[in-house]
């Protein structure tokens, strides 16, 4: 047998091609998973941003004010709750026992129309037999609600809140609790009381969406006045 030399390396640079091809597959795999996985993490941030934005903006209740529009103190009170009992500006310094307050709202834009008795409202505020305990509230429903035609003067009922529409209710705080017989609630519940802040809420149906809003008191408590 005779052994012939070739100076040929063709099926050399054919192995080199190969390997170098598979190399660029394996390479461009990899860069598609990377690319594929880095698409879905935006994917899913830009759906978890969205649905975070839809809770904060959507289902909600828009406060446009908060009017004290009547207000009825203890007469028999001592006093003791005056902020400054030297200080003339406080027109009537007994305990504030009942009041109730007019509120202005509509819904946030994208809000989905909602019947009036499924939006429950609360006021809370501090328990203040003991800090630590539940605090007191009043809460109810909004079926009594109006529309605000021209300033509220042609207010009409309803029984569907829209989004686009300006409404009205009017909220009854008081106390809930007779502590000494006089006939007269003393404790519980959330009436104003001088220089404290409550909050106002308001939930929506059985979504988990609210909204929140302080109720700020001053030194005066007089009708009409702004406290939101």
């Amino acid at each position: 047998m005779r052994r012939v030399l070739s100076d040929e390396d063709t099926g050399s640079a054919g192995i080199s091609a190969m390997i170098v091809f598979v190399a660029l597959v394996l390479v461009a795999a990899v860069v598609s998973i990377v690319v594929i996985k880095f698409g879905q993490t935006i994917f899913n941030d830009s759906g978890q941003d969205a649905n975070d934005t839809e809770a904060i903006i959507y289902g909600k209740i828009i406060v446009i004010n908060g009017i004290l529009t009547g207000i009825t103190f203890d007469e028999n009170d001592d006093d003791n709750d005056c902020p400054d009992p030297n200080d003339d500006t406080n027109l009537n310094c007994n305990e504030p026992v009942h009041a109730t307050l007019q509120i202005t709202f509509e819904l946030s834009p994208g809000t989905p129309s909602i019947d009036d008795d499924e939006i429950k409202w609360a006021v809370l505020c501090e328990n203040e037999n003991n800090a630590i305990h539940a605090r007191w509230s009043n809460e109810g429903n909004l079926e009594s609600v109006t529309t605000a035609i021209d300033s509220g003067s042609d207010p009409g009922a309803v029984d569907e809140i829209e989004v686009g529409i300006t409404y009205m209710i009017t909220i009854s705080l008081y106390h809930t609790t007779d502590t000494n017989n006089d006939n007269i609630l003393d404790q519980g519940g959330c009436p104003p009381n001088y220089l404290e802040t409550h909050t106002l809420i308001f939930a929506m149906g059985n979504s988990g969406s609210y909204t929140s809003w302080d109720l700020r008191y001053d030194g005066d408590l007089i009708e009409g006045e702004n406290i939101i």
